[in-house]
């Protein structure tokens, strides 16, 4: 065989050769390029999958809280008119003590109420704690030893967030609402109050129960100062108390009242609490919900009255002139 046969023999070799390496290496870069089409198509639908996950457990949770807002909505007391009735200083006693037999007449009466607790007493007396929020009611802070505002120095509020862990020990909720002692606060209170996330809830009505302990002025009291969005003090540390609030609310529950807790009454009248701020009530006054024409006959009614003073006044004044005389 000639060289040039030879030659002509192994080009068709390398040529063969190199055209079926070349189909390998198509082959295996379209393999790859499939591979890596079919990695990013199932990363997309992973990530796509994650997602509806994501926005699926989102809807749940929001129709749980829903759920509850609802049920929670259906077991708030009804009424024509509400009031919210609070308790501070407690809890008092144990098993048989006034806290439980309070809570006892609350619950036969479908009442709920706001127990502003002192960290102190809690400590002491704390087999109540679970039935506060079991029962509907509301439990609030009025700090850890009862100090008034003037007896904690500015910016500290350990008082309120040690009070506030405590009670949470126990109920597993932290409290919302703050009362400060005697009703006493300041700038520097209410700044920290507003650091801890709570509203100050103060009182329209004052039963004086401490002061009088008579469970006939307990109920005179609430009787008096009964009105729609009115907020009530007492203490449940008297028996004096627990009886005058019991009949109050027998009475009052006949003319259309409903007792609620100080949250619920707020979200009754659409008020948003806000941390800080100081709330007396949610009377009509008290929001500032006073008409014009409310306004109007009250000052009609002042000038009446004012008229028939000054008449009094002279008429008297004569009539003394005219004893004098004789």
């Amino acid at each position: 065989m000639t060289k040039w046969k030879k030659r002509l023999i192994l080009s068709g070799i390398a040529a063969v050769l190199c055209a079926a390496m070349l189909a390998g290496c198509g082959a295996s870069n379209s393999q790859t390029a499939g591979k890596n089409t079919g990695g990013s198509a199932q990363t997309a639908s992973a990530d796509t999958g994650s997602a509806e996950r994501a926005a699926e457990q989102q809807k749940k949770l929001e129709e749980q809280k829903k759920k509850e807002e609802q049920e929670q909505a259906a077991k708030i007391p009804k009424g024509d008119k509400y009031i919210a009735l609070t308790f501070d200083d407690g809890p008092t006693g144990n098993e048989g003590g006034r806290t439980e037999r309070l809570l006892d007449g609350l619950k036969q009466r479908n009442a709920h109420a706001t127990f502003f607790l002192c960290g102190y007493r809690v400590k002491d007396f704390n087999s109540m704690m679970k039935r506060y929020l079991a029962e509907g009611h509301e439990v609030g802070n009025h700090t850890m030893d009862h100090r008034l505002a003037h007896e904690v120095s500015d910016g500290d509020y350990e008082q309120v967030s040690s009070n506030n862990d405590l009670i949470q020990s126990y109920t597993g909720q932290k409290p919302t609402l703050f009362r400060p002692c005697g009703g006493e606060y300041n700038d520097s209170v209410q700044a920290s109050m507003k650091q801890l996330g709570m509203p100050l809830i103060l009182w329209d009505v004052d039963t004086l129960d401490w002061k009088y302990r008579d469970a006939a002025s307990v109920k005179q009291h609430i009787l008096d100062g009964a009105q729609d969005g009115a907020i009530v003090l007492e203490h449940d540390l008297y028996e004096t108390t627990v009886e005058g609030v019991l009949a109050a609310i027998d009475e009052l529950q006949q003319q259309g009242y409903a007792f609620v807790t100080v949250s619920e009454l707020a979200k009754i009248k659409g008020v948003t609490l806000e941390p800080g701020q100081v709330y007396t009530g949610f009377t009509d006054e008290d929001l500032g919900l006073t008409t014009e024409t409310d306004a109007a006959a009250n000052s009609e009614s002042a000038e009446s009255t004012e008229s028939t003073d000054n008449t009094d006044s002279t008429a008297n004044t004569q009539a003394s002139d005219s004893a004098s005389s004789n």
